[in-house]
């Protein structure tokens, strides 16, 4: 029996990716559309731990596209049997076809770095759907954020270009390892009711007493939005703060938009997803 879970990818925070595990090898998504499979039998000691146990970018068997009732797949590598490699798709296929995306959320054993002050959860480094890996793995206590390479994140602040600031984005994560203290520390929870507790709802500190650092988190946060959607259990009025921040990035939101557990305004999103859907065909015409 395929199981389907979903789980956070982290470090850093990524997205929420989809989980079609047959035992024997491993269906991985983060929009519900392209999945890249991965084989148990492929697996080195880098991939077996940590985040990249189930990045779908990395170690790839097979490429599934599935999107409405149709599934198209290829073989990447060149030692998979064929045979097999059609029987594993079709399974996947008919699992994933059936059920609901987002799958339910798995990974309820989260690894916390902790505020050096009070103690309190300072930002999110690991999650693991089960526990017997609380006991096997301890991540490091530092926290990353997404490189601005990959995420760049616009500072109204920064006016005078012949002066060098580097990216908010490394600015926010020296402030969450100041945060944390000169002995960072770091405490695993289970958490299965995450609607009652005071756990950072972004999986990081919410309200800094500093302002700089305030307006840091606050433009990342921003910026991440379209993939902060994707999360589970968000207060309301977070989450149509998110949407609001989201919807300027299209083509992201298009992108995500098959994961969000729930969409405050729909009229919103369907705006930026038509804006989307316009400028990749301008771009292809």
């Amino acid at each position: 029996m395929t199981r389907l879970y979903s789980k956070r990818l982290l470090l850093p925070f990524v997205g929420v990716v989809q989980v079609a595990d047959l035992g024997w090898a491993r269906a991985l998504s983060l929009n519900g559309i392209n999945w890249t499979v991965r084989y148990q039998q492929h697996e080195n000691d880098q991939t077996r731990e940590g985040h990249l146990n189930y990045d779908p970018r990395v170690n790839i068997g097979l490429m599934l596209n599935i999107q409405r009732d149709h599934m198209k797949y290829r073989s990447i590598r060149t030692d998979l049997d064929p045979g097999q490699s059609e029987i594993d798709s079709q399974r996947i296929f008919e699992s994933i076809k059936s059920a609901h995306i987002p799958f339910e959320t798995a990974d309820h054993y989260e690894y916390w770095l902790l505020d050096g002050e009070d103690g309190s959860p300072l930002a999110l480094l690991y999650t693991c759907v089960d526990e017997s890996e609380t006991i096997l793995h301890t991540p490091p206590t530092e926290w990353r954020a997404i490189s601005a390479a990959e995420l760049p994140v616009p500072d109204p602040a920064a006016q005078d270009e012949s002066f060098y600031q580097p990216p908010v984005n490394y600015r926010l994560q020296q402030q969450v390892e100041a945060q944390a203290g000169n002995k960072p520390r770091g405490a695993w929870f289970k958490r299965t009711n995450t609607d009652s507790d005071n756990f950072p709802p972004c999986l990081i500190k919410e309200q800094w007493d500093d302002a700089e650092c305030q307006r840091l988190y606050d433009l990342y946060l921003e910026r991440l939005a379209p993939r902060l959607l994707m999360l589970t259990s968000l207060p309301s009025k977070l989450r149509q703060r998110l949407e609001i921040a989201a919807s300027q990035y299209a083509i992201e939101v298009d992108n995500f938009y098959n994961l969000y557990p729930e969409v405050i305004n729909d009229k919103l999103l369907t705006v930026a997803r038509v804006e989307a859907r316009l400028r990749q065909a301008n771009e292809t015409s």
